[in-house]
């Protein structure tokens, strides 16, 4: 795809610079998506959930979230690849509009992604699985999700329910609901967990 392609995001070719983000980055989550080796660096009052997501955010989602970026100062978002991507752009600059994350979640759904913003002052994991985590202080992700956390852990625990109990994706999906519902809270600042 060439810069013609995106009438909003704005790609990050520059390898240099595409290195930096991900440096940055790779202070609160490493690894790669399509291996299934991502890792969560545990960060002083973060806090992290799982919520189900179709192809990334609906309507909804995008509202929280815009609302959540704008009222704390953000006027805009990285977004990196978390996996190896032939003829894509490996990041982009996402600004805080609408029309952004609707581009972002057209043209970047296929994909294993990751949007922060700040140094990173929180994180999202667009995965392909029909599921996205969300991580950050807990004022933050709640502001997000629109809800309690443990409210969040229900729905994503209701929405496992919809695959049958063979189904290798459930039990990925079930061990990222534990990791995250009980492993993360009680692990040391700067432990690294699986996600």
């Amino acid at each position: 795809m060439n810069d013609r392609e995106w009438a909003f995001l704005q790609p990050v070719l520059n390898d240099e610079e595409v290195n930096k983000l991900r440096s940055k980055l790779n202070k609160v989550i490493t690894g790669c998506g399509d291996q299934n080796e991502v890792m969560l660096k545990k960060k002083a009052n973060w806090v992290a959930v799982p919520v189900e997501s179709g192809d990334h955010f609906s309507d909804d989602d995008i509202k929280k979230l815009l609302q959540a970026i704008l009222e704390h100062g953000y006027e805009e978002m990285i977004a990196i690849a978390f996996e190896k991507l032939k003829a894509f752009p490996p990041a982009f600059v996402v600004p805080a509009t609408t029309e952004a994350i609707e581009e972002f979640d057209f043209k970047c759904a296929p994909f294993w992604f990751t949007m922060y913003a700040g140094e990173p002052d929180w994180a999202i994991i667009c995965t392909k699985l029909n599921y996205f985590v969300l991580f950050g202080k807990e004022s933050f992700v709640k502001k997000v999700l629109g809800c309690e956390l443990d409210e969040a852990f229900g729905e994503f625990y209701d929405f496992l329910s919809d695959y049958c109990d063979s189904d290798p994706l459930k039990k990925i999906l079930l061990s990222v609901y534990h990791r995250l519902l009980y492993a993360y809270p009680r692990v040391e600042h700067e432990t690294i967990i699986k996600l």
